[in-house]
């Protein structure tokens, strides 16, 4: 039997996914945690934990993901929403998060979507596949025109480092560090920091 986990704020959209996982009787399913919210979370016991966790991010937001697994760390959570921008996918699955649905996802692909997990696979829907696809080939080509100190001083930003810090890691003044920036944005057409740490996102 799989024990499936239900969060999504709105309870009429909780019980309609309950009811159609209940008519499926074919892979043994069975829905084992319904909540709404954190609160509610917090209040099931342990003994109810879910083998595959469908969560709607939509009003609870992505940090929820890391709530479900301290609460159930042997979950697999999969995201069931109609967010579908790839920053907040890509953000689910650094989270933790294990596939993604939008919401007009057929009730039978739902179905093999949990089995899927539970047998240790990821499944996106396909619009939410190309669009994370997307993003991994122009990271790798941003970086391939970038020389290797400056994807190194990227690193440093992305790790929160000062330009100060950036030099003294990697041995070179802060004037050189500056430089390499500005040829860092040059060559990538931006103009900040924000515009540079969400390309490497």
């Amino acid at each position: 039997m799989i024990k499936v986990g239900i969060i999504d704020v709105n309870q009429q959209s909780r019980g309609m996914m309950r009811m159609m996982l209940d008519h499926h009787q074919d892979c043994n399913l069975k829905v084992t945690l319904e909540a709404g919210s954190l609160g509610e979370i917090k209040k099931v016991q342990s003994s109810q934990e879910p083998n595959v966790t469908l969560l709607d991010i939509e009003h609870n937001g992505i940090d929820m993901i890391m709530e479900i697994y301290r609460k159930f760390p042997n979950t697999n959570v999969v995201v069931y929403s109609h967010i579908q921008d790839h920053n907040s996918v890509l953000a689910c699955v650094k989270a933790g998060a294990m596939g993604y649905l939008t919401k007009d996802t057929c009730v039978d692909e739902v179905i093999s979507t949990i089995v899927t997990t539970h047998k240790g696979g990821s499944v996106f829907s396909p619009m939410i596949s190309r669009s994370v696809i997307q993003q991994v080939q122009q990271t790798v080509d941003y970086q391939s025109n970038l020389s290797f100190r400056e994807r190194q001083i990227v690193e440093g930003l992305k790790n929160g480092l000062s330009y100060k810090l950036i030099g003294y890691k990697y041995g070179i003044s802060l004037d050189t560090v500056r430089q390499y920036i500005k040829r860092t944005y040059k060559k990538l057409n931006i103009n900040s920091k924000g515009e540079l740490l969400a390309q490497f996102k």
